[in-house]
């Protein structure tokens, strides 16, 4: 009884994409709230569904929407992101050790990666699939905790597995950058250890920053300049900002 009753509960979540506690009290009028909380910690561990406050979210429709922000953000900026990758490519060589961090921009590096014998690494599910489709590249993806909004690996596996990569070349892109304190920041403490990690083991450093970034500050501070090699930017950042790094010694492209 208890199998149907999960099944039952699962379509529900299925069909309607998130239910509260009411609602589900309500189509299923002879289970008890007590009942119905157990049966959601259950369906959670078996990997159908993701509890949230008052009610329950289906793992499809969390995918749905992780997919239209992340398509959101890929379409803003296009030709700058594409800009900045094409710029890129320029300062990679075969064979090397290249990480590539998760974002829209680095996203656009991957597409325009060439067809050659790099070593991947990543902790980005969607950039892992897109360097597959070429023939040639190696892809190791980081192992780690998947944050279910971006599908990006983080945590201590991902930390302690980036100790026994020798990266050659870190490709990395921040959400924020505050030219006053020279600082690059991102949106949560996982996203932060993971890049402090990759920025301290990587040989170059080569940042990927779009004009809309500059003076957008985020909650995590994970590099300053001065660890950054080349600085790799779009038509549209501003000139005087550009003189400035200059000066403090990191080549921009």
């Amino acid at each position: 009884m208890k199998k149907n009753r999960l099944e039952q509960i699962k379509e529900i979540i299925e069909k309607y994409g998130k239910v509260s506690y009411e609602e589900l009290g309500a189509l299923l009028a002879d289970v008890s709230n007590m009942t119905l909380r157990r049966d959601l910690i259950t369906l959670e561990e078996q990997g159908y569904i993701i509890r949230v406050r008052g009610g329950a979210i289906s793992l499809d429709e969390l995918t749905k929407k992780s997919e239209q922000e992340f398509v959101h953000r890929f379409s803003d900026n296009v030709q700058e992101k594409k800009e900045i990758a094409e710029k890129t490519i320029s300062l990679i060589s075969p064979k090397s050790c290249i990480f590539i961090d998760s974002g829209s921009t680095t996203l656009y590096f991957a597409k325009e990666l060439p067809n050659n014998n790099y070593y991947i690494v990543t902790n980005a599910l969607n950039i892992a699939t897109e360097v597959l489709r070429k023939s040639l590249p190696t892809v190791t993806l980081l192992g780690g905790d998947v944050n279910r909004n971006n599908l990006v690996t983080t945590g201590r596996s991902s930390l302690d597995f980036l100790k026994d990569i020798n990266i050659e070349v870190a490709i990395m892109t921040a959400t924020g950058f505050t030219p006053e304190k020279g600082c690059f920041t991102c949106g949560s403490q996982d996203e932060m250890e993971i890049k402090r990690a990759v920025i301290e083991s990587a040989t170059k450093v080569i940042m990927l920053l779009d004009s809309s970034k500059v003076n957008k500050n985020t909650p995590y501070t994970f590099s300053k300049l001065e660890n950054i090699d080349y600085l790799v930017v779009d038509k549209s950042f501003p000139q005087n900002v550009k003189n400035d790094i200059i000066e403090k010694g990191t080549t921009v492209i």
